[in-house]
């Protein structure tokens, strides 16, 4: 009976220690609500960058339209000016040769007119255009300025913020660890030895959070790294072992050593005079270097040729 209630009162003390380690990592958790956390949005309001974040969507919007307008007239004038080249043309013949008429006269002044109406809405709307756009751009570079301002005085706030935090689970954590320990010490039990098993347990899941939100993205970094490195380590290993390409380029009538393009009946390689056949001990016959089974008698190779 003693040690079947030995048994049950570790699997109870056991059951202590995971209930009590989740309801306080729960209450740890809680304690992240009591700083105020900074917001983000205060210090966009600080620098007025709502504000210019409104500007640059208007004038995107107005650019978009002014530049359509732009490409517009520009081809309107291309036309005009087509126009205008061509009534001029026949005008100045019609003049040489003596042939003016007055409805030629007014198709040339009517072609000159319009071609200038339309030079005139070209440059307004180019340089409507220029102007908004070289707003937007100066725009664009003081949002980046202030955006980088905001950030960094958000983020110190943040990581202060990060700090209160910790001060306060550590305010929790350590008195719990420090009585359990001396509880441990002074007497030594199932009950001291679950209570300092909770607390140790407790206290090491603050420090590896602190630690993991604090260099998580260097940690997957590292990994992602790590993992790459081991991936090629093994595609090379697998995929670029002698043997296999040497078969590989053996199948290709290459040269197993260099790689270079040689025919069925090539006995060396003729770029760096590698040995490439070798007799079969079975059926005699002339079998390519590296390759476990003979190709003319199918018997296999005990032993693979070796170069010259």
């Amino acid at each position: 009976m003693e040690n079947e209630y030995s048994r049950a009162e570790k699997i109870l003390a056991t059951l202590f220690v995971i209930f009590l380690l989740l309801a306080s990592i729960n209450f740890l958790r809680e304690l992240e609500r009591i700083p105020a956390e900074p917001d983000y949005s205060d210090y966009q309001a600080k620098y007025g960058l709502d504000e210019l974040l409104d500007n640059q969507s208007r004038l995107l919007t107005l650019e978009r339209e002014l530049f359509k307008t732009y490409q517009a007239t520009e081809d309107n004038l291309t036309e005009a000016e087509r126009v205008y080249l061509f009534k001029r043309e026949e005008y100045r013949l019609a003049i040489e040769s003596g042939n003016v008429t007055e409805e030629l006269r007014q198709e040339y002044l009517q072609a000159k007119e319009n071609y200038e109406r339309a030079y005139a809405r070209y440059l307004a709307a180019k340089g409507a255009y220029e102007d908004v756009h070289q707003q937007l751009v100066e725009l664009n570079a003081r949002i980046g300025e202030l955006s980088a301002k905001t950030w960094d005085e958000y983020n110190l706030e943040y990581q202060i913020y990060r700090l209160k935090v910790l001060a306060l689970k550590l305010l929790f954590a350590l008195p719990i660890f420090i009585i359990s320990f001396l509880l441990f010490r002074k007497r030594r039990n199932i009950y001291t030895t679950s209570l300092i098993a909770y607390s140790s347990l407790l206290l090491i899941y603050l420090i590896l959070s602190a630690i993991w939100s604090t260099i998580q993205m260097i940690g997957l970094s590292l990994f992602g790294a790590g993992a790459s490195a081991a991936a090629l380590y093994y595609l090379r290993k697998e995929y670029f072992k002698p043997g296999r390409v040497y078969k590989r380029r053996i199948g290709q009538n290459r040269c197993y050593r260099c790689g270079f393009p040689v025919k069925d009946d090539y006995l060396y390689c003729p770029n760096c005079g590698a040995k490439l056949k070798e007799k079969c001990e079975n059926c005699g016959a002339m079998r390519p270097l590296y390759l476990e089974f003979c190709p003319y008698c199918g018997v296999k190779v005990e032993k693979m040729g070796e170069e010259s």
